[in-house]
């Protein structure tokens, strides 16, 4: 475990103990000693990152900088807890200890930041359900889901489909001697909707372009851990440079195995950063489709402290502010096409969602 997840790595015990200690000390009995001046009980958040997803330098790393900076504006006014589990297994300990709490005047939200802990959450549902006091937010998963909390994702298939025309514009300056022009849509797993929608937003960009190339899918894993292999990734490198012109990685923390490889072999394809911007990670990431999660999660939060309850599921889109393809530098000759095919990558995320 690494230094990170230590550091947020909590005892669940310690969660129950401060709500038994408020319970408590409101049973009192009539005849102990003079009660204190009542006051409002401390409204209590807990947070609970995907498996092994802190410390991936992007995704993760940037809803642990929003909630941190909730953290620091609203610390006399709520009790905060994070919690990364290393498996599934502690996950799911800690969601159904938090499930098992009873009714009680503290107001509780648990925040569940990630996306692999749908099944988990609709079976824990199933068979506890939630108190008056509690309310739950979850990332990136199908707002349909028939469930009694509020669900947001962030769609990337406007800011992707951006990624895909500037790779295509790319391809395209290569001229026609250069036989490498196919692109690589590298998915961490088959089973998230989100990056799968990434990946058919830049495929629908890439072909925008019109261009005798074509773009491809591939899969690191069959699951989360797909978003924790970057020295599988990196391995990999090598054959997909010897194939591909250009390589889309959705994969979180995988991700860093591109950029260390395009960083050591000077003829590496041109990529892409993803989630917050990477552009100083490497001289061959074009742009980053940035997800301005921290931002998210922080107005979500804050709502919540405010008002006691959650905005309505939604999900966020190029248009929304929250998500966008920002160029890098070095590539910034790119910004006049990105520019003229927004409103069409608008246009057409709006069918997708």
């Amino acid at each position: 475990m690494n230094i990170i997840k230590r550091l947020f790595k909590i005892s669940w015990s310690a969660v129950m103990l401060a709500s038994l200690s408020l319970v408590s000390s409101a049973c009192s009995s009539d005849d102990d000693e003079p009660s204190p001046v009542k006051t409002e009980p401390t409204p209590q958040i807990i947070v609970m990152y995907g498996p092994g997803g802190l410390g991936d330098q992007g995704y993760m790393d940037c809803i642990l900088t929003g909630v941190q900076r909730f953290k620091r504006t609203h610390y006399a006014e709520v009790d905060m807890y994070q919690y990364s589990p290393s498996t599934m297994d502690e996950a799911e300990r800690l969601l159904y200890d938090w499930l098992s709490l009873p009714q009680s005047n503290i107001p509780a939200l648990f925040v569940v930041a990630s996306s692999d802990y749908e099944s988990l959450v609709a079976e824990a549902l199933s068979e506890h359900s939630l108190t008056d006091n509690k309310r739950m937010l979850m990332f990136e998963n199908d707002i349909q889901l028939d469930l009694p909390i509020t669900i947001f994702r962030m769609s990337m298939y406007g800011a992707s489909y951006l990624a895909g025309v500037t790779a295509g514009e790319y391809v395209k300056s290569l001229g026609e001697d250069v036989g490498i022009k196919d692109a690589l849509i590298l998915l961490a797993h088959p089973n998230d909707l989100t990056i799968a929608k990434s990946g058919a937003g830049f495929q629908s960009g890439f072909d925008s372009v019109g261009l005798d190339a074509t773009a491809y899918t591939e899969y690191l894993a069959d699951d989360w851990t797909g978003y924790v292999s970057a020295q599988t990734a990196y391995q990999r490198m090598s054959k997909w440079s010897k194939s591909y012109a250009f390589v889309f990685p959705v994969a979180g923390g995988s991700n860093q195995g591109i950029y260390r490889y395009t960083r050591e072999y000077f003829d590496s394809p041109l990529t892409a950063g993803m989630d917050v911007d990477q552009s100083g990670l490497s001289r061959n990431i074009t742009g980053s489709v940035i997800k301005r999660i921290d931002n998210v999660v922080y107005d979500f939060m804050e709502t919540w402290l405010a008002t006691g309850e959650l905005p309505e599921s939604t999900v966020f889109g190029l248009e929304s502010g929250y998500v966008d393809w920002l160029l890098s530098p070095n590539y910034s000759q790119y910004q006049p096409i990105v520019d003229a095919a927004r409103q069409e990558a608008i246009r057409k995320e709006a069918t997708e969602l």
